[in-house]
């Protein structure tokens, strides 16, 4: 086994202990059952426990990728605290007679594209 996938296994061993996960792929890969006279068909054995391996696997890769995704969330979380310590937002002031001019100049463009229009009554909705 090479050294990257070594890690990444010693990796995932770690993160399932944290979470109480007692098996993980290389373990399920790695185990072996004592025959019997009237046992399992090895083959189909084996099989299954490759579906399980490939389900661990992308287990172990979804747990990962949410625990980056909250780690990065924490640090955001932590910026955002530090710089609104440090800084208050100011949210810009709006005139209302300025929102007033702009609804009154979209009136006005709504009645000139009306007038450009089939100018049958039951046509618009008011």
């Amino acid at each position: 086994m090479d050294e990257h996938m070594q890690r990444r296994l010693d990796k995932q061993k770690k993160l399932f202990n944290q979470l109480g996960i007692h098996l993980d792929a290389l373990s399920i890969h790695e185990k072996a059952f004592s025959n019997k006279l009237r046992g399992y068909d090895p083959d189909e054995v084996d099989t299954f426990l490759d579906l399980v391996i490939k389900d661990y696997e992308r287990f172990y890769a979804t747990i990962a990728d949410l625990m980056d995704k909250w780690q990065e969330q924490q640090i955001v979380m932590r910026d955002i605290k530090a710089g609104a310590a440090h800084e208050t937002v100011t949210m810009p002031k709006i005139d209302p007679t300025q929102i007033e001019d702009i609804v009154l100049q979209m009136e006005l463009n709504l009645k000139q594209l009306r007038s450009k229009l089939r100018p049958e009554q039951d046509f618009y909705i008011e």
